[in-house]
Order: structure tokens, then C-alpha cells, then sequence
């Protein structure tokens, strides 16, 4: 068992979840609203994303999208929060965890990967067991309304996710010509 204690933000473990290899728990009981954890790693662009997915050096699910056409490659403990579709944090600004409910020590720490996947193709199935799982990990538009909702309210959407939200609410939005390209170059677009 691996325990991180970072000052600024809650005390975290790492540790099997004994469903689905390893997760971060809660090491002490976290409030609403507080920041748990900044995910990070270098910074790539959807092309060095394409080139490192074929080459087999990256699953295809595995940088975290911060921007149109920019991804984080997470570090060893970034890639270790887990999805769930019934999650007790999200995500803000730029890649800022936080809790979205009181959190109890020992719970496990997830946030919807959905909520940060532009519309694309992209779809894998989902594992997360929650009592209202969609049974798929997609883009935004995977997420039902009410949920949308909520994330909305409580500003669990990064920078960017909240503008293309807005443009799919109008009508507005089209899948770029980049992201087409992206899917077209992946050998693997589809985990289902």
C-alpha cells in the first residue's frame, strides 16, 4: 500500500480495489468543494496522442483531455483515480480534482471520465458497477441531462469543456475536422 500525503490537499492511498486493479481512496474524511488533487504529466497534442496510441506506448484511454487538441499523458498516480458513472468528484479549471460531496475516509476517489471526452466516436465499455452505470464510458454526449445538470451546477466541467457545452446546448457544434483525422490515424477507436 502506497500512501501519499500531499500538503494542500487530502491525505490519499493507492490501493487494489479489488474489482478492478488499483484506485485512490480517501486516507481522512474530505469536505465538498475541497481540491483533492491536480492530475497531471506532460502535455501532448492529439497527434503525438495518435503516434503513441499506435505505437502501442499509450491505451487510447488513457491521457486525460484538457483542451481541443491537447491531452495530458498522466503520471503513474493521476492514471490511478478511477471512472465511475455515479462519481463523488469531478473535475475543474484545467484539470483540478475536487469533491463534489462529502467523501468518507476510506471511500474510494472517482470522477466520470465522460465529462472530459470532447464528442468523438470514442467508446469503451464501463466496469464501474454503480447502481446507474451507462455500461459505457463516451464523450459528453454520453452523459445523461440530469447529470450534465449537476456537474453543471457544482462546475465539475474544465475550461474547455464548458464552451463546447454550451455550442452542443446551440446547436452549434461540429466535430472538428482534427478530431476525424485523430480517430481516422488510431488503429483503436473502439474498447466495446
Amino acid at each position: 500500500m502506497i500512501k501519499k500525503h500531499l500538503p494542500s490537499v487530502p491525505k490519499l492511498v493507492i490501493k487494489d480495489t479489488g474489482k478492478y486493479g488499483r484506485g485512490v481512496f480517501a486516507g481522512e474524511d474530505i469536505k465538498k468543494e475541497k481540491k483533492i488533487y491536480i492530475l497531471s504529466g506532460p502535455t501532448m497534442t492529439t497527434k503525438k496522442f495518435a503516434e503513441m496510441v499506435n505505437t502501442d506506448k499509450e491505451n487510447i484511454d488513457d491521457p486525460l483531455q484538457v483542451g481541443k487538441r491537447t491531452y495530458i499523458n498522466l503520471d503513474k498516480t493521476s492514471r490511478t483515480f478511477n471512472h465511475s458513472c455515479n462519481p463523488n468528484t469531478g473535475l475543474r479549471k484545467r484539470s483540478e480534482l475536487f469533491a463534489l460531496i462529502n467523501i468518507n475516509k476510506g471511500d474510494e476517489i472517482t470522477y466520470d471520465y465522460s465529462s472530459t471526452i470532447a464528442p468523438t466516436e470514442f467508446r469503451m465499455k464501463c466496469c464501474c458497477g454503480s447502481k446507474n452505470c451507462r455500461r459505457i464510458i463516451g464523450d459528453i454526449r454520453s452523459i445523461p441531462d440530469d447529470k450534465l445538470s449537476f456537474y453543471k451546477e457544482e462546475g465539475a466541467l474544465q475550461r474547455y469543456m464548458k464552451i463546447i457545452v454550451r455550442q452542443l446546448e446551440n446547436n452549434t457544434y461540429k466535430i472538428p475536422n482534427y478530431e476525424i483525422e485523430l480517430l481516422e490515424s488510431l488503429k483503436k477507436t473502439d474498447n466495446l
